[in-house]
């Protein structure tokens, strides 16, 4: 397989993390590098999570996919092996529903890529009150350098 050929699948993993989930979508739609497709990991979300799905899938400049599992526990691994089953991409990236990517995510992901070896990224854990900021406020944090992101601190 070509690195030139890499296509790719985000997939996020949720529960009842509408608020999040709305930061996480609108983030990808900000990359330097679009996916291919994202597929929504959802270990048993309330209708909350689906309607917020259906009111973004038309607005995102992307493929996007709902696979929903019912509510038996934490089954976070279980959701994430029946998104993969429907993904149509050959580089997978994971993703919580509640990290936020910065602009260039699925660019670095695919710069760094190489046949048979996973890539690691890291995030930044955000002060509680802060990240009641954001999502009440809905702040468009993605569209934020890191140097912004420490600002707003």
């Amino acid at each position: 397989m070509s690195l030139k050929s890499l296509s790719t699948s985000v997939i996020v993993t949720t529960y009842n993390r509408p608020d999040a989930l709305r930061l996480v979508l609108l983030a990808l739609s900000q990359q330097t590098l679009l996916p291919n497709e994202v597929i929504i990991a959802d270990d048993g979300s309330e209708s909350e999570t689906r309607l917020l799905i259906e009111q973004l899938s038309n607005q995102l400049n992307y493929p996007l996919k709902h696979v929903w599992q019912k509510d038996e526990g934490f089954q976070a691994a279980k959701i994430r092996n029946k998104a993969v089953r429907c993904a149509h991409n050959n580089y997978l990236i994971f993703l919580d529903g509640d990290c936020v990517p910065f602009p260039d995510f699925i660019e670095q992901h695919r710069l760094l890529a190489e046949p048979h070896w996973f890539v690691s990224g890291h995030r930044i854990l955000l002060e509680k009150r802060f990240t009641e900021k954001i999502l009440k406020e809905f702040l468009p944090i993605y569209k934020d350098s890191l140097r912004q992101w420490l600002l707003h601190y």
